[in-house]
């Protein structure tokens, strides 16, 4: 088992690598982008990363508090499911009912590595390089769909 300040250093370390190791890509349209604070610019929805011990995740995230409105959001996507496979060239979990390990409800669409280890240097070149892969596609998902989710928030 990992010591406490361990995992800190290490997920501050980890976290501050992948940025880096981003910091090469531009969003699909050549602009600078900050992968790790990707704004969707959609008030409660969020591109995210989940690592730890077992898994990389990426997903993501709408935590709407109104459930209606969660699942309006959701149901967009799940309107526009066919373009995001294909966008994203695999299939991704998609979860209309989410609990975050606070008891949060949230909708989720993720894409999970199994068998690395944010705490394993040695697993985070394979963990980088299937979060660079998709979070670029959802980026090019997104700028060709922002404005019908933007249309949602109003």
């Amino acid at each position: 088992m990992y010591s406490k300040e361990y995992k800190s250093e290490m997920k501050k370390l980890f976290y501050t690598s992948f940025g880096k190791y981003m910091s090469k890509n531009k969003s699909i349209n050549d602009t600078k982008i900050k992968w790790l604070n990707y704004k969707t610019n959609i008030k409660d929805l969020y591109f995210k990363i989940d690592c730890n011990e077992n898994y990389t995740k990426i997903l993501i995230d709408i935590q709407h508090s109104d459930d209606e409105i969660r699942n309006l959001f959701f149901d967009q996507f799940l309107e526009l499911k066919k373009l995001f496979i294909k966008t994203m060239d695999e299939k991704w979990k998609w979860d209309s009912e989410y609990l975050n390990s606070y008891g949060q409800k949230s909708s989720q669409i993720s894409k999970t590595l199994k068998k690395v280890n944010i705490y394993d240097k040695k697993t985070w070149v394979s963990s980088f390089k299937f979060l660079e892969k998709r979070f670029i596609k959802i980026d090019a998902f997104w700028l060709n769909f922002y404005e019908v989710f933007k249309a949602l928030e109003n």
